[in-house]
Parts: C-alpha cells; structure tokens; sequence
C-alpha cells in the first residue's frame, strides 16, 4: 500500500510541476490588437477607413511576451489596400510574425449624377456629393461642388464617376476671331474698345487682342464672354 502512494504521489509531482505545466500562448486577439493600434496610430489617408485583418492560422501557436508586443512595418507607412504588418515579442522566448490586413479608405466626393461630353460644362445639375470608397492610387479627386462647377471637362466622363481635378478645366470663354470689348481704365477714367480675339482664352487668362481702330496687338486678361481688360 505504501509503495502505491509514494507512486501516485510521484507521478502527480511529474505531471503538475512547473517544468511540465502547459506553456502558456500569446493569444491571437492581442495580436490583432496590437496590429489595430499601429494602423489607428499611422495611417495618413483622408476620410474614414475600415481595416480588415486576414486570421492568424489557428494551429499557431507562440509563447506569451512578457512585455508588451511591438508592431512594425519596412517604412512606417499604411496605404490602402492589402498591407503587411509584423509582429514581435523582443523579451524571453523572441519571436516574430508578419499579419496581413486589408485597408479600405472612404471619402465625401464629387460624383456625376449624369453623363458629360467633352467640351461639355458641368453645372450644379450634373454633381452629387457621395460617400465613396477610394481607389489605392493618388489621385486629386473633387470634394466641393465649387471646384468642378462650371468647368469643361477634356474627355467623356460617365455617370457615377468620381471627379477628378485633372479631367477638367476652365471653360475657353473666348475663341480666337471673336470681338470683343476692350476695357481699359487710366487715371480713375473707363475707356471702352472694340477689339478681336487673337487667340484662345479661359478667365483670368491673358491673351492677344487686337485694337480695331488702331490696329496695335495688345495683351488683355478675359474677364468673361465678349470683355477682356487692359490695366494701365
């Protein structure tokens, strides 16, 4: 009888001491925690984001860090898009693994509620502001309505399409060949001529205009359709 117990008792100490007890494993959550964070910290996009983490194979298993984990990625920098973030412990057993999320941006833009042709002007009837998500690329899209408005586009651009600031331009108010009014103001006094269109002009633009009654070439800024002025 005594030698059953001294052989229970020695095999209890074998299984339930330390050097045998179950490591205890780093949890997955903390690490996709830790990976949270470092985007929260990091990211530098406009709008909102919504981050979605790919799981960590469950059959991982890594031994917990007794200090707090360390996130970290090769430049420092979150795009959108598919990203890869590491992860390590640096204190007693070291290890490290690189987590994979997926960065999605949204933004307030500017939408075409219609289809426009090139050398169309877009007005207020054709614009929208939606929320959307982004593509993974730069782009300088429009976030105001005053950006677009009444601007040409270069190109057709399709309904739904989110604006962007390369894709247009000011409108050409006047046309080569077109007559126009000179305004020219000297002294505190108005003085109005009638000239005509060199070239090609957009506001505020500054063109060739030629003086009809003199003939002289002048240049002149367009102010709108038919008016260009001369400051002396």
């Amino acid at each position: 009888m005594i030698k059953k117990t001294s052989l229970f008792l020695a095999l209890a100490f074998i299984i339930f001491t330390p050097a045998h007890a179950e490591q205890v494993s780093q949890s997955h959550e903390s690490i996709e925690e830790v990976v949270k964070i470092y985007i929260a910290q990091n990211i530098n996009l406009p709008g909102e984001y919504e981050v979605s983490l790919t799981p960590i194979d469950s059959r991982l298993r890594l031994p917990q860090c007794i200090d707090p984990l360390e996130a970290y990625t090769t430049n420092n920098i979150i795009k959108t898009g598919r990203t890869t973030i590491g992860v390590r412990c640096n204190t007693g057993k070291k290890w490290s693994i690189f987590t994979s999320a997926i960065i999605k941006t949204y933004q307030m833009v500017v939408v075409l509620t219609r289809p426009v042709q090139r050398g169309e002007i877009i007005t207020r009837q054709h614009l929208a502001i939606e929320k959307r998500e982004m593509p993974n690329h730069r782009e300088n899209f429009a976030t105001q309505l005053e950006q677009v408005e009444n601007k040409q586009a270069i190109r057709q651009i399709n309904f739904g399409t989110i604006l962007s600031l390369k894709n247009i331009v000011e409108p050409t108010l006047i046309k080569r060949g077109d007559k126009v009014v000179i305004s020219s103001t000297k002294q505190g006094l108005s003085i109005k001529m009638s000239g005509e269109a060199m070239m090609d002009g957009t506001k505020g633009q500054l063109i060739k205009i030629k003086n009809q009654n003199s003939g002289r070439i002048i240049n002149a800024t367009v102010i709108k359709p038919g008016l260009v002025s001369v400051n002396d």
